[in-house]
């Protein structure tokens, strides 16, 4: 669902990270003392045959597992390839503690799995997953609940980072077998969200899956299901996500999971923060009992759901706690399920591929009707329509607001929090700018919403914050919307010079890269709607910021910018008083001598940089024509 992996640590239950590392490891004071640091003591103890000795090896590898300043010398050992087997060992603890301490490892990012994987790690936990017997409807105790538990969010880490590893699990044909476990009446709510995780990464971008879960009868029916806590919310929204990467499902169900998703979208996330006020103030920090780990790439469950048998008599705190992250974590997912839908490229792609085989093809969801039934953009009509009809619009704006005053103060000592509501706005802004993208202007809300939503977003840009994400997505959004602007002059009719240089300034002292663009993007956006002598002042800054500019990519929509502002008016006369016939040609040696160096460099932008030297080569040529005369 475009989500980025990122390093979450889980403190298993009942652990001190700054005692109890001590004391788990005390157990190897023996073989420490003979020379063996404390990972080579660990492996001792995993190869002893006595079970306690087993678990306490395992223990100590969970704990260790949890400092990030240890994973490469966990990766230099043999740790992972003498544990690997205790995955299958034959007693219910030793297979807890394994999937537990590996799954602790598995979240410090895709160099770490890559490596799980190379060591084979797949064999045993595959083999662990492929035992159990689904059928029953539950599990016989709980802790082979908790080991499916944990073994489950490690293949998930696993398949999210590496291909080899979901190559591995649609070979295992582990898939239908785990669509059983979907049913939360039957196996509980920790696990159906755990395997809806799970599906969610496998099936993205991932056609083998797409035929099976396209006949799954439990995704579209989960979307109605009446939700009873945010939980079960979060189940409707991981169904609708999945649904989502299966191109014929997406285009089947568009309305059933836009209505499904709706309910979350009202849900007002600060006032459910505001109201959890005093369980966030109790809370212990997030190095002793994190709280609150929300995370849309990596781990989705709550600390109470960790390594560790899950606790049967939870606080009410806990609980409500617990509630508040589904719904954090569900409202997220909201935002990349429509950025996601309001993309058609998959939907096309899906009818277009020649290699696809009469066995893997979905049944046919009246899939013409829908590509005939189109909207704005090719977009499915019934999208469309149940954006407008919901006011989605509107409610996805105000998911995107900064916090309110006292929901900062409340977050003031929790900057977990914080930056997991950082990362949900950006995720809400990121949607905007899509829908920008592909809507018109009217299904947007009208000239005038967009207006004051650009101006709205440069009042949070001027006011600065140091989050380079958040300024991304609000610029990103803002150079959108702005585009949508291009017909409607009068709408700029006061702007000001001192308005002008506020974008100019924020330009200039601008460090990040991609930021940078987008403000120089505007800037030749807004060389079309002003008056000449603000004209001058964008033409002047361009001129001089891509004189400075080292990277060619930005050098590129600089001077794409530039080009803009002459593509409505001539404007002869800043021409001759900025002497641009000399400055563009300096701009074109410069532009050249930064493509010889870094065209090994362009990737996925060598099409579009190319473009633009074409351009700026007709631009050049067209100034030297116009000071000739």
């Amino acid at each position: 669902m475009g989500k980025i992996r990122k390093v979450k640590t889980r403190t298993p239950s009942g652990v001190d990270t700054s005692v109890d590392l001590e004391n788990a490891l005390d157990n190897a004071t023996e073989e420490e003392a003979t020379g063996c640091g404390p990972i080579e003591a660990i492996c001792v103890h995993l190869q002893r045959p006595d079970v306690e000795d087993k678990l306490n090896g395992l223990h100590s590898f969970a704990v260790l597992a949890l400092r990030k300043e240890k994973v490469r010398e966990i990766c230099e050992s043999e740790l992972v390839r003498i544990a690997a087997p205790l995955l299958c060992d034959r007693e219910p603890a030793i297979r807890d503690a394994a999937a537990g301490a590996f799954r602790n490892l598995s979240v410090f990012g895709s160099e770490v799995c890559d490596f799980l994987v190379d060591n084979d790690i797949l064999t045993a936990l595959l083999s662990l997953l492929l035992d159990y017997d689904l059928t029953k409807n539950g599990f016989d105790s709980e802790i082979l609940s908790d080991i499916f538990l944990q073994a489950v969010h490690l293949l998930r880490n696993l398949c999210e980072s590496s291909p080899t590893a979901t190559e591995a699990f649609n070979q295992a044909n582990l898939l239908s077998r785990l669509l059983l476990c979907l049913d939360y009446r039957k196996f509980g709510l920790d696990i159906a969200l755990s395997v809806a995780q799970l599906v969610l990464v496998v099936s993205e971008n991932n056609s083998s899956s797409w035929n099976l879960l396209a006949n799954a009868n439990i995704l579209p029916e989960l979307l109605t299901v009446p939700a009873e806590s945010h939980g079960q919310l979060y189940l409707n929204a991981l169904a609708a996500g999945i649904l989502c990467n299966v191109p014929a499902c997406a285009a089947a169900h568009t309305r059933e999971i836009l209505t499904s998703l709706n309910q979350l979208l009202t849900i007002d996330t600060q006032a459910q923060l505001l109201g959890c006020k005093s369980e966030i103030q109790t809370a212990k920090s997030k190095n002793e009992a994190p709280v609150l780990e929300i995370s849309m790439e990596t781990e989705e469950l709550s600390e109470a759901q960790s390594a560790n048998p899950a606790k049967t008599n939870e606080s009410e705190g806990e609980e409500a706690l617990q509630n508040l992250e589904h719904l954090l974590d569900a409202q997220r997912l909201v935002a990349e399920i429509i950025t996601n839908l309001g993309s058609s490229d998959d939907q096309s792609e899906w009818g277009s591929d020649s290699n696809q085989s009469e066995t893997e093809s979905v049944a046919d969801y009246e899939m013409e009707e829908d590509a005939a039934d189109s909207g704005s953009g090719g977009l499915p009509a019934n999208f469309l329509e149940t954006i407008k009809q919901n006011q989605m619009v509107q409610k996805l704006w105000e998911k995107a607001q900064p916090l309110d005053p006292s929901v900062e103060k409340l977050l003031d000592q929790q900057e977990n929090i914080r930056e997991k509501l950082a990362k949900m706005r950006v995720s809400y802004l990121i949607c905007l700018q899509n829908l920008c993208n592909v809507l018109t202007a009217e299904n947007l809300g009208g000239y005038s919403d967009i207006y004051n939503m650009w101006m709205n977003l440069g009042q949070q840009a001027f006011k600065g914050t140091e989050d380079a994400a958040v300024m991304e997505a609000i610029t990103s959004l803002m150079r959108s919307s702005l585009s949508l602007l291009k017909s409607r002059r009068d709408l700029f009719g006061q702007m000001t010079e001192n308005d002008l240089n506020m974008i100019i300034e924020g330009a200039s002292k601008c460090t990040v890269m991609d930021i940078r663009v987008n403000w120089n993007r505007m800037l030749g956006t807004l060389g079309s709607l002003l008056s000449e002598s603000l004209v001058k002042a964008i033409v002047l800054f361009l001129l001089n910021s891509c004189a400075r500019e080292d990277d060619l990519w930005a050098l590129s929509e600089g001077l794409d910018a530039l080009m803009d502002i002459f593509a409505v008016d001539d404007w002869p006369q800043i021409i001759a008083e900025l002497e641009m016939c000399e400055r563009v040609l300096a701009l074109e040696e410069l532009f050249k001598s930064k493509l010889r160096q870094q065209k090994r460099e362009l990737k996925e932008r060598k099409a579009t940089i190319y473009t633009v030297k074409t351009n700026f080569a007709r631009f050049v040529s067209y100034l030297n024509k116009n000071c000739k005369q």
